[in-house]
């Protein structure tokens, strides 16, 4: 359901009562544009948008001034630099022409605002030209493309402070799925129409959003007219708005939603309601009335002497119905067409004469219906040319404009091309010029160069054959050392051996007369021995670490799964000694060496016959 929240309520009585309180120290609203208009340091795109909203207040009762300010629009936007005023004095030119029925100029107008729109980057101006753009359609019956072109408008004023055509362009679209299209779409815009009103706070834009929205609450009601609670809420909404209208009538611009509202208003009380209405329809036509008058809003003044009439004729006074059409017609003849209305009008006429058994007068009223109807028909033929001639000019134009914008940027695209081919065949001059240079002075260099590389390589030469000489040397130097340390290891080997033996049989010679015992003699004489065996071994280790590679040969024979323990042994047996030897030192058994040795064959990948001791050598 569509209701006024408390919220809202509350937000639209602190507006009324702000409003109220201000009344005096405010201005009408056309007084306060005019003495915006005469202000010296206003700018010429403020005096663009200000005769541009004077332009839409006059329109309907003075069109001619309407026209007269929006040119003036016009004529101060073509000296600014931007399409911004451009722009929107055409998109408000297209409303006048239109209201002055003229069709071929109203889409000329879109065409220039369309134009002059792409030429400036102000989003309330571009909005406002879509807005134009997308109602045009609507007013020709092409909800589609209006639709799309409202809902395009409304993304341009988002966020620009622009809630009073934003609440209008939802207003529009809320119309488009009226009469039952589609009232769930209608609800929504209406909702969104309401709520962007409150935001604008101006009381043209409130007025409009009652309206949308009892309009809603009145088509749903129609739909399912055993809802009475819509169509109450409609005359609630529409009476809200006619209360706004009088108390703010001195800031109301356009009386034309007023008077739309006390006309649906009293046709709700003569449709749906018992005669005992009959006054309340009455105090509403009334009101319609004069404000169609005071406007000239000459189709709502005729429907409300046709509804009137009607009432009449409920009640089977039927010439007093006859002559209340007839003075309708009478004043609104020669003022404006209106061929449809004016034949329903004498199509309501002669059946009023039918009834009243006047055949003659019925038949007089039939031929001035056909007349009308056939001026209806030729005139909306005729509209219906302007239009598609108008809209075939409108798609030449554009064709005409992308032709030479795209002739534009190509003829852009060639003489940049042309700049860049001349700069890019002065530049290359240039680096020919530079690169004559430079190949003359690299040449030079270049033969520099090689005098000094000839001279370096035979430096290089000379250097390379000085430390090939010196690395021979070396090797040899190390070759000898290494085989003269092997000897003096192996050599001291033997003589540990001999003072061993030498200990052994020294053991048993101790000396007596000594102070010491016999054991303590004989222990003194083998730590003496073993702390010379301990240096022996210390300067074994050097030898070793300085032929490291003895070892890296034997892991990588042996795939790297040599122990420590199994180069242990390999020292020893390079050293010359036997596996009884190795077992003494180690303090194993004869046997342990020997499976030492089968391992250590296996793992350096020897066969049973290879001699282990031989092998060793010639890695060492």
């Amino acid at each position: 359901m569509m209701q006024l929240t408390l919220k809202s309520v509350l937000l639209v009585l602190l507006f009324f009562l702000i409003s109220w309180n201000q009344a005096e120290a405010q201005k009408i609203y056309l007084d306060s544009l005019k003495r915006l208009l005469a202000q010296k340091d206003v700018s010429k795109t403020e005096q663009v948008n200000v005769l541009c909203k004077l332009a839409k207040a006059n329109f309907e009762q003075h069109l001619p001034l309407s026209f007269a300010q929006a040119n003036r629009a016009l004529r101060i936007g073509q000296t600014l630099p931007d399409g911004q005023g451009k722009a929107m004095a055409y998109a408000t030119l297209i409303h006048l022409y239109v209201w002055k029925k003229d069709l071929k100029n109203a889409y000329a107008s879109r065409d220039s605002a369309m134009y002059y729109a792409r030429k400036t980057k102000d989003r309330v101006t571009i909005g406002f030209v879509w807005f134009r753009n997308g109602w045009l359609d609507l007013v020709n019956d092409e909800n589609d493309q209006s639709a799309m072109k409202l809902l395009k408008a409304i993304d341009f004023f988002k966020g620009q402070n622009a809630q009073d055509y934003e609440s209008t362009a939802y207003h529009y679209l809320a119309s488009i799925y009226s009469y039952g299209n589609n009232p769930s779409r209608q609800k929504k815009y209406a909702d969104l129409c309401y709520q962007t009103a409150l935001g604008s706070q101006q009381i043209d834009q409130l007025n409009n959003a009652y309206f949308t929205i009892g309009q809603t609450y009145f088509d749903r009601f129609k739909i399912d007219t055993k809802k009475r609670q819509l169509l109450d809420s409609a005359i609630l909404i529409y009476k809200k708005s006619l209360l706004l209208s009088k108390k703010q009538e001195g800031r109301l611009v356009l009386r034309s939603n007023t008077a739309a509202i006390a006309l649906n208003t009293a046709n709700a009380y003569f449709q749906y309601f018992p005669g005992a209405y009959r006054d309340s329809a009455e105090k509403y036509l009334d009101l319609a009335i004069k404000i169609a008058t005071k406007t000239n809003l000459q189709e709502v003044l005729l429907n409300c002497y046709g509804l009137r009439s009607e009432y009449a004729l409920r009640d089977g006074r039927y010439e007093e119905a006859e002559k209340i059409l007839l003075n309708g017609l009478s004043k609104t003849d020669g003022v404006v067409s209106m061929p449809v209305t004016k034949a329903r009008i004498y199509q309501g006429l002669a059946n009023i004469a039918e009834k009243r058994g006047d055949q003659k007068q019925a038949l007089d009223y039939l031929k001035q219906y056909f007349e009308y109807y056939k001026k209806a028909f030729n005139e909306e033929k005729i509209n219906s040319i302007t239009r598609v001639e108008a809209q075939y000019q409108s798609a030449k134009k554009e064709q005409e404009i992308a032709y030479l914008q795209q002739e534009a940027t190509f003829t852009k695209k060639r003489n940049t091309f042309y700049v860049v081919l001349g700069i890019m065949g002065i530049a290359v001059l240039l680096f020919l010029l530079q690169s004559y240079n430079f190949k003359l002075k690299a040449s030079i260099r270049k033969q520099e160069l090689i005098d000094k590389e000839k001279t370096a390589a035979e430096l290089r030469a000379q250097l390379k054959e000085a430390e090939a000489m010196q690395l021979q040397t070396e090797q040899v130097l190390l070759k000898e050392r290494q085989e003269r340390l092997q000897k003096e290891l192996l050599a001291g080997n033997l003589q540990i051996e001999e003072k061993n033996e030498l200990l052994q049989l020294l053991s048993g010679k101790v000396d007596p007369d000594s102070h010491l015992s016999v054991d303590e003699q004989i222990k003194r004489i083998l730590n003496q021995q073993k702390k010379m065996d301990k240096d022996f071994e210390i300067h074994k280790t050097d030898f070793f670490e300085t032929n490291p590679a003895f070892f890296e040969r034997l892991q990588q024979q042996a795939n790297q799964s040599l122990t420590r323990l199994d180069l242990k042994y390999c020292a020893y047996m390079l050293m010359g000694l036997s596996n009884k030897e190795v077992s003494a030192r180690l303090g194993i058994e004869p046997k342990s060496v020997r499976m030492s040795r089968y391992r250590i064959k296996q793992k350096l990948g020897l066969g049973k016959e290879d001699d282990l001791n031989l092998f060793l050598q010639h890695q060492s």
